[in-house]
């Protein structure tokens, strides 16, 4: 079977490990469409993997509406020359890692109706608020849901919302994956000395934003009494108030905060933790959907405590600990709990690993993938 997938974040090469394994396949054909430059991480990366053995990668420069932003570029960018591409593949099945609203996927059906018609198309949400886009994203959705005949859906919440915006067809819950041969426990001694790292470290890893929860972790370490030490890697548009925040509760010669880290070092900086926090936030428009630094973390072997915000429990589940979100005494006991408790922290960390190998590996994701494709097929 032919299989033409699309998607931005495979600009990232972690992020190919999905179309690595379902590559293995024998009876599968797989071309895989990149954009040459993407803006992730709030920094532009160019495309990391330009080839496979077992499948073929085509980067092109997506055409956007003239946005910097990184949501607006992801929903706004079309390919030139998709239908040219299309009627070379002649795929059997298209799958658009891209949300439902954007004008790639709508653009994207609309050639496939015209080109190869038989084709077999799936689309991506991770959306779990229920939103009314203004023109033309609402049409966009409204064709995506229309043309489809299959939906990979990030988390259970978001079948009720697409459930309730009139999509009627067949899906799957299909988490994000790891790649566990990269993400692993390893020495980073050398590392961590050269970050000045002689106490317990508590980590952060995400974008510098209201939504997830920066300044909240900020305040609950600022109350801890005990020796500890605050590593955040990632920025964004809350980074100044970030600093502020921490020169006014005390914690500057406590905090270490990396930007510009490129994905494939990030191993390298959970490694350099004694636990991963994730204190994102619910905002009437976005609320966590995933949480992949959370499965990175557990692959290290790094105890996770996130907040009951969005799918964070049901990622974590019973890995790790669990507060109320924006509690900061809460969050606090949490880390002191962790800090004070060896034993809980190696067991958390053995369950993480467990978690992840069950549920979260590249492997794992593609043969639910491959099980669709088998279903599309037949």
């Amino acid at each position: 079977m032919k299989i033409l997938s699309i998607s931005h974040s495979c600009v990232i090469e972690e992020y190919q490990r999905r179309m690595v394994e379902v590559a293995k396949y024998p009876n599968v054909e797989l071309t895989l469409l990149v954009p040459q430059h993407w803006l992730q991480f709030n920094k532009i990366v160019s495309l990391e993997k330009d080839s496979d053995e077992n499948y073929l990668v085509i980067s092109n420069e997506p055409i956007t509406w003239g946005f910097k932003q990184n949501a607006f570029r992801n929903v706004t960018h079309i390919y030139p020359g998709i239908r040219q591409l299309l009627k070379r593949v002649e795929p059997d099945i298209v799958e658009l890692w891209e949300e439902p609203f954007s004008a790639v996927t709508a653009h994207t059906i609309f050639w496939i109706k015209r080109t190869v018609p038989k084709a077999r198309v799936i689309f991506f949400s991770a959306q779990n608020v229920f939103k009314r886009y203004p023109p033309p994203f609402w049409a966009f959705e409204k064709y995506t849901y229309e043309n489809a005949h299959f939906a990979f859906l990030m988390n259970k919440e978001v079948i009720g919302v697409v459930r309730r915006k009139g999509y009627e067809r067949e899906f799957a819950v299909l988490p994000l994956g790891v790649d566990t041969d990269i993400f692993r426990k390893k020495d980073v001694s050398s590392l961590k000395k050269g970050l000045g790292i002689r106490d317990f470290v508590v980590g952060f890893v995400g974008k510098i934003t209201r939504q997830k929860g920066i300044l909240h972790l900020i305040e609950a370490v600022s109350r801890i009494s005990k020796k500890v030490q605050l590593l955040i890697v990632g920025d964004g548009e809350l980074r100044d108030e970030a600093e502020q925040l921490i020169d006014g509760v005390g914690l500057r010669q406590q905090t270490i905060f990396l930007e510009g880290v490129l994905h494939s070092e990030i191993p390298d900086y959970l490694n350099c933790i004694d636990i991963l926090v994730f204190p994102s936030i619910t905002l009437p428009h976005v609320k966590e959907q995933f949480g992949r630094v959370i499965i990175e973390a557990m692959a290290c072997g790094v105890p996770v405590i996130g907040s009951d915000s969005g799918e964070i429990p049901s990622t974590i589940d019973e890995a790790g600990l669990i507060f109320k979100e924006g509690d900061v005494k809460g969050l606090k006991e949490k880390i002191e709990c962790l800090m004070s408790n060896r034993n809980l922290r190696s067991l958390l960390a053995k369950k993480g690993k467990k978690r992840v190998t069950e549920h979260f590996t590249w492997k794992k994701i593609a043969e639910a993938q491959y099980q669709v494709y088998r279903e599309l097929m037949s």
